[in-house]
């Protein structure tokens, strides 16, 4: 089983103090966040790295945004709090790994970071996949309004 779904049981039977997830995360480029981190790290000056700010129609829960992010290929949770989520995702041919920070707001909106661990241009990689993660958590909140 795949550990975001394995956290959504975890969370839905109500035993999310007791899971095992690491406390903080320190990312390739040396930034640390943590369940309490409250702003995004800033993006560098090169063209890897996105950020930006979804509103949506309501408040999002952790567990909708794990399950736009776990529809990714090749993407792996390394921190979850209640109001953050950090994730990577490595590519396909080479295995270059990117890195994102959502945080979450009670209105709705979502403020992500996310980056290339390596390398100067992305080729728009990191934005492509910030888009989909967007499309299916906007689907998933219009879809089912009850399961934020």
């Amino acid at each position: 089983m795949r550990l975001p779904a394995a956290l959504a049981i975890v969370t839905a039977l109500g035993l999310v103090a007791p899971f095992a997830m690491a406390d903080t995360y320190t990312s390739c480029r040396g930034w640390q966040v943590d369940s309490t981190t409250r702003q995004l790290p800033p993006c560098p000056d090169r063209p890897n790295c996105v950020t930006g700010r979804w509103a949506l129609p309501g408040p999002v829960s952790v567990s909708a945004l794990l399950a736009a992010i776990d529809a990714e290929p090749r993407s792996r949770i390394e921190l979850v709090g209640e109001h953050i989520l950090v994730a990577s995702f490595r590519s396909r041919l080479f295995g270059f790994v990117d890195e994102a920070v959502f945080l979450l707001s009670p209105t709705g909106e979502v403020d992500y970071r996310s980056s290339a661990c390596s390398g100067y241009y992305d080729f728009g990689v990191n934005q492509r996949r910030m888009s989909r993660v967007a499309d299916r958590l906007a689907r998933t909140t219009v879809a089912n309004p009850d399961n934020r």
